[in-house]
């Protein structure tokens, strides 16, 4: 799949569906919208019980989910947005069947990638040591990344208004050498920074530009969401400082219990999403492997469907 972080949901998802005892089709959207509600119209026209995005967003989908609604087929995005969670149609109606749920910890999802991406303003602010200049590779063609984007430079913002944030702006068309000139670029432009934030994807092109430009090791660069690539980037000092990390498979599994709450007609219940970000004071994941919590998720959700090994 072309994005590692979709790649790893996609899995998880996977696994969660054969431990409930369900059966899945992967449909790949390979990161183009416009593949996005074909696939939707693809797996209603397959007799599908239910869909799962991942990283699916309501306004890219919007008719193709409300036929799936239409048909009987219910619809749930792993991480990704509905109408009334996105910025631009936020007064829309919710097109999603069911919602993941985070208790009273984060009114929604929304909330959560707001509150993350001021997690990574925070230590980026603390790198510049509260004034310097802090390169924000930013994307707003999805609306995690727009989401993610208002939480760090607002909390830039608030939080240190004696650092200058230098927005470098780039598409997922960009992801590969295009991607890593602008980065290069951007710190030919700005000797002076200090700090960067690399988004969710930076192994795709924000990395090679670090060390491309002889910043390894000097320019402090937050990215990514947890997945292997990431660390195996920040273990050999290839470009990432830390990483903001979203715990992928337990993202995956919360996503087929919730669906599977709305097929028992029971309330979605609080699934206990987080995210911790990882440097290299802390022991990092074995070699391969993508973030996790403290706990066997697996284990954990088998449990609570009644299911044994």
């Amino acid at each position: 799949m072309s994005s590692s972080t979709v790649a790893v949901g996609a899995r998880g998802v996977e696994e969660a569906a054969k431990a409930i005892g369900w059966t899945t089709t992967l449909y790949d959207g390979k990161l183009n919208p416009a593949n996005f509600p074909v696939m939707v119209k693809q797996a209603v026209a397959s007799k599908a019980d239910g869909i799962i995005g991942v990283g699916l967003d309501a306004p890219l989908v919007t008719q193709a989910a409300k036929d799936a609604t239409a048909a009987g087929v219910p619809i749930i995005s792993v991480q990704g947005w509905d109408l009334n969670d996105d910025p631009s149609t936020q007064t829309e109606k919710p097109i999603f069947t069911t919602h993941i749920s985070f208790g009273d910890r984060y009114q929604d999802f929304a909330a959560a990638v707001r509150a993350y991406g001021a997690a990574s303003a925070q230590w980026a602010i603390t790198k510049a040591d509260c004034r310097g200049k802090i390169i924000d590779f930013s994307n707003n063609e999805y609306t995690t990344l727009k989401l993610l984007e208002q939480g760090f430079s607002q909390k830039i913002k608030t939080g240190c208004p004696a650092c200058k944030r230098v927005e470098v702006p780039w598409l997922a068309a960009d992801f590969g050498p295009a991607l890593t000139s602008k980065v290069k670029a951007a710190f030919l432009q700005n000797p002076d920074a200090v700090a960067a934030n690399g988004a969710t994807n930076p192994t795709l092109g924000i990395t090679q530009g670090v060390t491309q430009s002889g910043l390894t090791g000097k320019m402090q660069m937050i990215g990514g969401f947890g997945v292997a690539a990431d660390y195996d980037a920040l273990r050999s000092h290839q470009g990432l400082t830390a990483v903001n990390s979203w715990p992928l498979q337990w993202w995956s599994f919360a996503a087929v219990d919730t669906l599977n709450s709305y097929f028992n007609k029971t309330p979605a219940r609080d699934e206990g999403l987080g995210f911790e970000i990882v440097d290299g004071a802390q022991d990092l994941p074995t070699a391969g492997k993508d973030f996790a919590p403290g706990f066997d998720v697996p284990a954990a959700y088998e449990k609570s469907w009644g299911v044994t090994r």
